[in-house]
C-alpha cells in the first residue's frame, strides 16, 4: 500500500535485508525526511545479568480476597548486531525465570527473543531473510493484563515464530527492477490453543528503474495461505496491486494504486473485489511529510494519512491506516526490542535500554483464525534533551469481525518523564490509560509508575520503582486493583 511505501522511505525492511524494489521506490524523489543512519562497522555484542525481587498485593488479580506473592526474577540477556556486506545480524534474547514464593503460580522459564537476519548468497540476487521470535500475549481480548505481566498469566500464552523468505532479484537496465520471492513460517503456542499455523507466500514484484526520476511505481502480485491446525480449510488470499506516487513539484506528488483482491477464508466471509486509491504528499521541507488518502477496498472505503515532523530535539509523527489482517498478522509485528530509538539512531542494546513497559498486553487480538478489518490510529511525540525526555503517546484500535459479538475498540494514552537527576542517578515517570469496549467486556484501566535508578561501577545499575494498577470494568468480577514494588540490580559486561 501507498502508505508502506511512504514508511519504507525512511526506515529499512522489518526483516533487515537488502529492500531492492524499496530502494528503488526512494531514487531521485526527497519525498520523506532522514530518519537517522545506522553504523554497525563492527559486531555489537551486549550481555547482561539481572535479578529483579517483586512484591505483589493481588497476584491473582481479583476483585475481592486478594492474595500476596512476592516473586523473583532472574534475567540473563544477549543482544548481537552486525552489518556487513552479504549478512546482517540483529540477535536479542531475554529469557527469563520466575520464581513465585507464595505459589500463587508455577515457578516458570518465559522466553522473549527477536532475532532478524539476512545473508546475500549470490551477489546481487539471491538472498534469504530469516526471523525468530518469541513474546507472551494475553489468549483474549478480555484477558487480565497484570504489571509486567508478571501476574494473571492463567489469562496468557507464549507464541514462537519462525521463517524463511529466499528471494531473487535482478535489473532490467535502467527500466525496472523485479524481485520473486518466497516466505515460509510457523507460528505456535505454548496452551493448547488448536490455533498452531503454518503460511506459505509468493509474490513477485517489479519497481521503477533509474530512468525514473519523477516516479515511483510499483506492480505486484502475491498470493498466499495459512493453514491452521483445527481447520479442515485454509485461508487464502490472492492480491494484484499497481501503485505510482507521481512528483509534481519539489514540495507536491500525488499517489494512485488500482488492483484486484480476493480473500477465500475458512471462518469469515469471502471477499474479492477491485480496489483503488488516491491521495497527495506533501513534503514543505526535508523534516515535514504529509500524507492523504482515500480509496476502497474488498473490506468498503479505505483512507489513510501519515504525517511526521522533527527538529533537533523533538519528533513527532501520527498515521491513520486500515487493513483486512488476522490475529497472526498482529501478532508478528508487534514491537519487541527495537534496534532504533524514536530518532532512528541506533540503540546498542535494545533489551536493556527499552522504554520502562508496565503492562505488555494492553490490547492484544483474541486468538482466532478470523480476518478482521482493523482501524489503527497512533500518535507519538518525543522531546530529548542531554538530562529530560518526554513521550507522549496516543493510540487507537478498532477490529471489525464477521462473526457477530467480536468487535472490539481500544484507546490507549501514555505519558512517559524521564530525567538525570544528579550524575549516576535517573527517575522516570510513568501513567498509561486505557479505555476498552467489545460487547461482552468494558473497561477503563490506569497505571502509573515512578521508579529510580542509580548507576554504580561502569555497567551496573540497582533501581526501585512502584506501580499502581486499575482496572474498573462494568461488572465487578472484572474490575481488580493490583499494587506492586521491584528492586532490581543489572549488570552488563
Amino acid at each position: 500500500m501507498i502508505i508502506n511505501k511512504l514508511n519504507h522511505l525512511n526506515m529499512e525492511q522489518i526483516f533487515g535485508g537488502k529492500p531492492l524494489v524499496y530502494t528503488c521506490l526512494a531514487c531521485g524523489m526527497g519525498l520523506a525526511a532522514n530518519s537517522g543512519t545506522l553504523y554497525a562497522a563492527d559486531w555489537v555484542i551486549s550481555p547482561s545479568i539481572g535479578i529483579q525481587q517483586i512484591y505483589t498485593d493481588n497476584a491473582n488479580l481479583t476483585h475481592e480476597d486478594e492474595v500476596s506473592d512476592n516473586i523473583t526474577v532472574v534475567r540473563p540477556t544477549l543482544s548481537i548486531y552486525k552489518e556487513g556486506a552479504r549478512a546482517n545480524l540483529d540477535f536479542n534474547y531475554a529469557p527469563e525465570y520466575r520464581h513465585y514464593w507464595d505459589e500463587t503460580e508455577d515457578n516458570e522459564v518465559v522466553h522473549f527473543m527477536r532475532t532478524e537476519g539476512n545473508v546475500e548468497i549470490a551477489e546481487n540476487h539471491l538472498y534469504l531473510d530469516g526471523w525468530l521470535r518469541a513474546d507472551r500475549t494475553n489468549i483474549t481480548s478480555t484477558g487480565r493484563s497484570g504489571i509486567g505481566g508478571l501476574t494473571g498469566t492463567e489469562d496468557d500464552t507464549d507464541f514462537y515464530s519462525v521463517g524463511l523468505s529466499p528471494y531473487f532479484t535482478a535489473r532490467l537496465g535502467d527500466f525496472s527492477v523485479v524481485e520473486v520471492r518466497f516466505t515460509g513460517d510457523r507460528i505456535d503456542y505454548s496452551e493448547d490453543l488448536d490455533n498452531d499455523s503454518s503460511g506459505r507466500r509468493g509474490e513477485i514484484a517489479f519497481g521503477n528503474g533509474s530512468m525514473f526520476t519523477n516516479q515511483i511505481w510499483e506492480v505486484l502480485y502475491q498470493q498466499s495461505d495459512v493453514d491452521y491446525e483445527n481447520l479442515d480449510d485454509d485461508n487464502e488470499t490472492k492480491i494484484f496491486r499497481a501503485e505510482l506516487i507521481q512528483k509534481i513539484t519539489n514540495q507536491w506528488s500525488a499517489a494512485f494504486s488500482a488492483g484486484y483482491e480476493e480473500y477465500d477464508l475458512a471462518v469469515a466471509d469471502d471477499r474479492d473485489d477491485s480496489t483503488w486509491s488516491i491521495g497527495a504528499i506533501y513534503t514543505p521541507n526535508p523534516r515535514t511529510r504529509f500524507a492523504l488518502g482515500v480509496g476502497e477496498r474488498s473490506f468498503g472505503d479505505d483512507y489513510y494519512f501519515d504525517f511526521s515532523h522533527r527538529t533537533g530535539r523533538t519528533i513527532w509523527t501520527a498515521s491513520y491506516e486500515q487493513d483486512f489482517v488476522s490475529a497472526r498478522d498482529e501478532l508478528s509485528t508487534q514491537p519487541l526490542f527495537e534496534r532504533q530509538d524514536a530518532f532512528g539512531n541506533l540503540v546498542r542494546d535494545p533489551i536493556l535500554e527499552s522504554s520502562p513497559v508496565t503492562v505488555r498486553a494492553a490490547y492484544s487480538p483474541s486468538i482466532t483464525e478470523d480476518f478482521y478489518e482493523s482501524k489503527r490510529f497512533s500518535t507519538e511525540f518525543t522531546y530529548q534533551t542531554t538530562r529530560t525526555s518526554i513521550n507522549l503517546r496516543g493510540r487507537y484500535l478498532e477490529r471489525l469481525y464477521d462473526r457477530s459479538g467480536r468487535d472490539t475498540e481500544d484507546i490507549e494514552l501514555s505519558v512517559l518523564l524521564t530525567r538525570r537527576l544528579a550524575r549516576l542517578t535517573s527517575g522516570y515517570f510513568q501513567i498509561t490509560g486505557i479505555d476498552h469496549e467489545e460487547e461482552v467486556l468494558v473497561y477503563d484501566q490506569l497505571t502509573a509508575t515512578l521508579g529510580v535508578s542509580y548507576q554504580f561501577g561502569t555497567d551496573s545499575r540497582v533501581g526501585f520503582n512502584i506501580t499502581h494498577l486499575e482496572r474498573d470494568a462494568d461488572t465487578d468480577v472484572d474490575s481488580y486493583e493490583e499494587n506492586h514494588a521491584s528492586l532490581n540490580v543489572t549488570s552488563a559486561f
